[in-house]
């Protein structure tokens, strides 16, 4: 999620809230579970928790706020470096947690590497709970990532041999045919396969979604992440070369760089376990919402992916609201955030890798919470900087 360059504004949040009452929140039998290291052989998406679609509709509603403002349709992340913490995912997120995270798809990658058994997806926009929902249709109605490709751009699906590699896959995805019919067929049949989940979707939603999926069929895969009225896309990557980014170690670990991540992935969905809602990380109702039903559950939270969003709430009388609601989430002693560092604060960061305005790296929630309780959280660098 690029959050870096809108320093220039003089009010990031301009938001109206409104006091909401939790109207009371399903509770959901749980079987207990065993929490085992990741592992690449584990054949089941999640473990445990059942969410129903009118659950699925009803989370949505229930523990989504009033959205806010950010400056950015943010279709895509531009942070090129956010596979670099795949080693750390798999050595410190054991499976079947709670994943919480903000932002459009890269959260996918982040999913198929920690194996959760549900995954809530909060931004402060309400496009970007739109935008999943567009995703979760896609998920739906392709059978393999050669059609979900093809459905996501709106492309005629085409022939694709399976061992070819994954620069081949979007080669030929660029190639495919298409047309404004094919377009309009395809958002037809997505707005009709939203309709299962009985949400509560606007006229202006509708035209939001349809609002975001010409854009992926428009721009392709030379779509870029944009600030609105800042006409500074070229300064960022394409969505093909956020798909073709690499680990530490050089290898592709992006959600569709393999059919098995997607597999798994299109059934995590089918499971209604990606649940993507309207939330401020400073606001009044949507973490406490999520909190309460983690706690009625007995549930922790694993991994928390922040992005940079952290960057704009310090300093302001929203960092005091964004800690409490961390403290509220209930946490294991080994809970982990993702977080993605830009050197608009003015110091490099020493996990950066050359190439990458970026760095993502993993630091523990206790940790951290130690460090704001002792007073030693002075400055936005003490957010960031490297912790065991």
């Amino acid at each position: 999620m690029a959050w870096e360059d809108a320093s220039s504004m003089s009010r990031l949040f301009k938001l109206r809230r409104n006091a909401i009452f939790v109207a009371g929140l399903v509770a959901v039998f749980i079987v207990a579970a065993s929490s085992v290291p990741w592992s690449p052989e584990q054949p089941r998406a999640a473990a445990d928790l059942q969410v129903t679609v009118q659950q699925f509709g009803q989370y949505i509603d229930e523990w989504s706020e009033p959205e806010g403002y950010f400056d950015s349709d943010n279709f895509i992340s531009n942070e090129t470096s956010y596979l670099h913490v795949v080693d750390d995912l798999h050595r410190r997120v054991k499976a079947g947690g709670i994943y919480l995270g903000v932002g459009p798809d890269q959260n996918f990658s982040y999913i198929v590497h920690t194996h959760p058994m549900l995954a809530v997806i909060t931004d402060i926009r309400r496009q970007n709970m739109l935008e999943h929902l567009l995703f979760k249709s896609l998920f739906a109605m392709a059978k393999s990532r050669v059609e979900y490709l093809s459905l996501l751009f709106s492309r005629q699906t085409p022939g694709f041999e399976p061992g070819g590699s994954f620069q081949d896959l979007l080669d030929t995805i660029r190639a495919a045919k298409t047309d404004e019919a094919l377009f309009q067929k395809n958002l037809g049949t997505i707005k009709t396969a939203l309709n299962k989940y009985n949400l509560r979707l606007s006229s202006d939603d509708y035209a939001k979604i349809e609002y975001v999926y010409r854009t992926f069929w428009e721009e392709n895969l030379d779509l870029r992440f944009s600030s609105i009225g800042r006409g500074n896309a070229s300064m960022y990557p394409s969505f093909e070369e956020m798909l073709l980014e690499t680990d530490r170690q050089g290898r592709q670990q992006n959600y569709l760089s393999s059919e098995d991540s997607f597999q798994w992935l299109k059934k995590f969905e089918a499971e209604n376990r990606v649940i993507p809602i309207v939330g401020d990380f400073a606001g009044p109702h949507a973490f406490k919402a999520v909190a309460d039903f983690l706690k009625s559950n007995g549930l922790r939270l694993s991994t928390f992916y922040t992005s940079n969003v952290e960057f704009y709430l310090f300093g302001r009388p929203a960092w005091t609201r964004y800690v409490a609601n961390l403290r509220a989430l209930p946490l294991a002693e080994d809970s982990i955030f993702i977080r993605s560092y830009f050197p608009t604060y003015g110091r490099p960061h020493p996990l950066n890798m050359p190439g990458h305005r970026s760095t993502s790296f993993v630091n523990p929630i206790v940790a951290f919470l130690a460090d704001y309780d002792a007073r030693q959280i002075r400055s936005y660098w003490d957010v960031v900087k490297p912790r065991d």
